[in-house]
């Protein structure tokens, strides 16, 4: 008999709790939003959207998922300002909703303080201020701060590791209010049908925009991108080519070093001249790119490589003897397993309808980067259809198969002989050369 009076009780309590009055007329601020409330019965209280499904905990039904905004009334005894026990299980059930570490709103709060609508005098100048201070101060307590602190879990996109996750730590913006109601008519002493008097309003909102300002976008160059050499070469590297960090709250550092050099002089080469590394066949070297980057993507690491395209174009304008060598860009190229060679870049030309010259175009991903080079790749048989044997110490003397070659050759006159073939493809050098 005695556990079913207690079993009676316990439900009576709960159902006390729990009992959804008929709803009272919305204010004019909150007439579209479909709210219950707990029970009249009960002076402090929270009020939650009932178009979601619900939960119980601590006596209190919350929506899940979290709301995008939720009420409550927060009662005091007339001419007091410090909270009852009643009122502390109301807060402390807000902050459970807000400050749920799985909770992915963006919150902000407004915190209305409200008299004892009685007329104003010395004693009770302040009440409806230090009310909105104790509720204030509650949940600043919490975090141990000056200011209210929330630490909100979200997600950043990098294009080279996909979706992150990460937790935002943030200052919450509020609003803070005071009134005194004695001189309020009576429509304004009331919202969603509650009396005002005594009591200290909340509402939570969702609000990113405030809470966090515009997301900060990164993007690797920042701007669509084109650069020139003396030699007219040109490199075009759209925005985001090399990377990006979209979504992100944290402030990085943003800036972008790009460096894009030519050597294609006939000089340049031949002083030190060298193959194009290749395993297969001989890649005659006919000029390189240098194209540096303080943020490049890294291949091993990155899990998104479909992000980076062939966007990154070269174009190299040739000269008339170079129209018909049939140059190509040689880039590395990664295979499957994680390793690289030289391959050819796909190659279009562009003629210009002034001076009919020739220039190629190459298209290139971020992970192509940095020696790009120009040349022909031919067999061993026909090396000799480009380069001079060559002694040690011989000008632009260069080691190859298993000996040494050289690219050109001087007459007893110190003018420069080139083979056939080689003219074709380096630039012309300065001053006087002859072909063979």
């Amino acid at each position: 008999m005695k556990k079913a009076l207690l079993y009676f009780f316990i439900m009576s309590i709960g159902t006390s709790l729990f009992a959804q009055p008929t709803p009272n007329s919305l204010s004019q601020k909150n007439k579209n939003l479909n709210k219950q409330e707990l029970s009249s019965s009960s002076c402090s209280q929270i009020i939650l959207p009932t178009n979601v499904g619900q939960r119980t905990q601590r006596g209190i039904k919350q929506s899940t998922p979290f709301p995008d905004k939720f009420e409550a009334y927060i009662c005091f005894e007339s001419g007091k300002s410090n909270y009852t026990e009643e009122a502390l299980n109301v807060l402390d059930s807000v902050y459970k909703i807000a400050f749920d570490n799985n909770n992915g709103k963006f919150y902000k709060i407004t915190i209305i303080g409200y008299d004892d609508a009685e007329l104003v005098q010395e004693d009770n100048s302040s009440l409806a201020r230090q009310r909105a201070i104790i509720v204030f101060e509650y949940f600043s307590a919490r975090e141990n701060t000056e200011y209210i602190v929330r630490r909100t879990p979200s997600k950043y996109f990098h294009s080279c590791e996909g979706e992150i996750e990460c937790v935002i730590k943030y200052k919450m913006p509020f609003d803070f209010k005071w009134i005194n109601l004695n001189d309020k008519p009576q429509a304004e002493r009331k919202n969603n049908g509650i009396d005002l008097k005594s009591k200290v309003y909340i509402l939570v909102e969702n609000n990113p925009e405030e809470c966090l300002g515009k997301f900060n976008d990164y993007y690797y160059p920042s701007q669509d991108t084109t650069i020139l050499t003396n030699n007219m070469s040109m490199l075009k590297m759209p925005k985001g080519a090399l990377g990006s960090i979209t979504h992100t709250k944290d402030t990085l550092e943003s800036d972008l070093t790009l460096r894009f050099e030519d050597l294609l002089s006939f000089e340049q080469l031949t002083r030190n001249y060298q193959l194009i590394p290749h395993k297969r066949q001989y890649i005659i070297n006919a000029g390189y790119f240098v194209v540096k980057s303080n943020r490049q993507p890294s291949y091993e690491n990155c899990k998104l490589k479909e992000n980076y395209t062939q966007n990154i174009t070269i174009r190299l304008p040739l000269e008339m003897q170079q129209n018909n060598a049939r140059l190509k860009f040689y880039a590395r190229t990664y295979k499957p397993n994680g390793t690289w060679e030289y391959k050819a870049v796909p190659t279009t030309k562009e003629k210009d309808k002034e001076t009919k010259l020739e220039a190629i175009i190459g298209s290139f991903s971020a992970f192509q980067l940095d020696t790009i080079y120009v040349g022909k790749r031919i067999d061993e048989a026909e090396m000799s259809n480009y380069f001079y044997p060559a002694k040690e110490g011989e000008p632009g003397a260069f080691q190859a198969m298993g000996g040494l070659l050289k690219p050109y050759k001087l007459d007893k006159r110190g003018s420069i002989i080139l083979k056939k073939e080689m003219e074709m493809i380096l630039r012309k050098p300065v001053g006087e050369s002859i072909s063979e």
